[in-house]
């Protein structure tokens, strides 16, 4: 169906994320951290963006920022995953445009319901 990139430094998050998104049919592109992220989506040109907030070398409000630098990217549907309860973390990933934020956990429904909101609304 369409191809998901899912960023996340612990690697049980991603092969969680990973078996759910692909039980939908979806391919995922899974990578460990936020430079990694902005290689893949050059290299992948992914659907959406499935990514975590905290992580180390580059932030997902970073990888978030940069992408909406670019036009080319700046499209790119981006869900915000974050253990992160303060509200500062939400108001952050607002004035950055983000398109959907979950926090952890999270249930599988959740998270297939937003990537579905968000490829429905990216090709309408």
């Amino acid at each position: 169906m369409a191809k998901i990139l899912v960023v996340d430094d612990e690697k049980d998050a991603l092969t969680a994320i990973e078996a759910v998104l692909s039980s939908e049919g979806h391919e995922t592109i899974l990578v460990e951290d936020g430079i990694r992220a902005l290689e893949a989506v050059g290299n992948h040109s992914p659907d959406v963006i499935v990514c975590d907030i905290e992580m180390p070398k580059l932030k997902g409000f970073d990888v978030l920022a940069e992408l909406r630098k670019d036009p080319v990217t700046s499209k790119i549907p981006i869900i915000f995953l974050t253990g992160r309860t303060d509200v500062s973390a939400l108001i952050q990933s607002m004035e950055l445009n983000v398109n959907d934020f979950l926090t952890k956990p999270f249930a599988a429904q959740d998270l297939i319901n937003a990537v579905n909101i968000q490829l429905k609304k990216n090709h309408t």
